[in-house]
């Protein structure tokens, strides 16, 4: 049976270089990587932005709906208010008005609100000026 010994080795003399041609493989195959993986980050990110706005768009709908069934009971609420059979039950009983007698009615013509006259189509037609006749 053979026994190993083990001895240091000397290396004292030995100077380290790099190896200029290994170095440049290392970064031609570092940057030939780089494109890839940006392509890859960026499928990520659009896969990921997809999903985010489609959870988004989700709440906005669903936000959208409730406003719409909100909408929907504020105007049969307003309609329910505005209903004449609850209204004249109010004002008769609670405030105790009547309708009005033909003589507590008074028309008021407002000039604002009226059309001006509309001139005549036969109005565009020149009358003879005063001193001549037409023939």
């Amino acid at each position: 049976m053979a026994y190993a010994v083990r001895r240091p080795v000397e290396n004292l003399y030995l100077v380290r270089e790099r190896d200029r041609q290994r170095t440049r493989e290392l970064v031609v195959l570092a940057l030939a990587a780089v494109p890839p993986a940006v392509v890859l980050f960026l499928a990520i990110w659009a896969n990921l932005e997809t999903v985010r706005l489609g959870y988004q768009l989700a709440g906005v709908s669903k936000n959208r709906e409730a406003l719409l069934e909100k909408r929907h009971r504020l105007e049969m609420d307003r309609a329910q208010a505005a209903a004449l059979a609850r209204v004249e039950p109010i004002a008769r009983g609670t405030l105790g008005l009547v309708p009005p007698t033909l003589d507590q009615v008074i028309l008021v013509k407002d000039e604002a609100l009226v059309p001006p006259p509309q001139p005549s189509p036969a109005s565009h037609l020149t009358a003879p000026a005063p001193g001549k006749t037409s023939p």
